[in-house]
């Protein structure tokens, strides 16, 4: 992806930080229910998103505010939602802000250890680069150097996996498991 569509992208989390779930009262970025935003060539934007429950009533709703949302960022031609239910979600993909405005937090404390560096390359990357403090140098040193842009960790991080931010930015899955091995890390997917 493109430095100019990483930045599309980012805009587009912006807007749908601006999406707030009328049950919970928390955006839907922070909630965890974005999976993935891809634009093609021509700006089409397809959101990947779950909900917290299948059978949702408020799916209209979503799905209305989140067109909206995303087509109000004038170089998105159209705005396509694809609903999925794998992974599941699950109270631990929301950020630590809505765990803490919703005050849920897993009782397994374990997950949080920072002493424990698991790496998993479906996770998304914010989730350890705010968990682990050498994780953001160690991906510059790699070259992810997208990751310099400023916003880019707030917004495109929260989705995007390690594995999509090393295809996007052409960086060797292999080479980032053996430095991250070498730092300390136990790399599980």
């Amino acid at each position: 992806m493109e430095e100019k569509q990483l930045k599309l992208v980012d805009e587009v989390i912006q807007k749908l930080q601006t999406v707030i779930d009328p049950e919970l009262y928390v955006d839907i970025v922070n909630l965890g229910l974005i999976y993935g935003i891809d634009l093609n060539d021509n700006n089409d934007c397809i959101v990947t998103m779950t909900l917290t429950v299948m059978g949702c009533p408020l799916s209209g709703v979503l799905d209305n505010a989140i067109k909206e949302a995303v087509l109000s960022i004038p170089e998105i031609k159209s705005c396509e939602i694809k609903l999925v239910w794998s992974p599941a979600w699950s109270v631990e993909r929301m950020s630590d802000a809505a765990k803490t405005q919703l005050n849920v937090w897993s009782k397994d404390l374990s997950s949080y250890d920072s002493s424990n560096k698991k790496i998993d390359f479906s996770t998304p990357v914010k989730k350890y680069i705010d968990r682990y403090d050498d994780f953001l140098d160690l991906l510059l040193e790699l070259g992810f150097d997208h990751f310099k842009i400023p916003n880019m960790i707030e917004t495109v991080g929260r989705v995007m996996t390690l594995k999509q931010a090393a295809q996007a930015m052409k960086v060797s899955l292999p080479v980032v498991k053996e430095r991250l091995e070498s730092a300390g890390y136990q790399v599980v997917g």
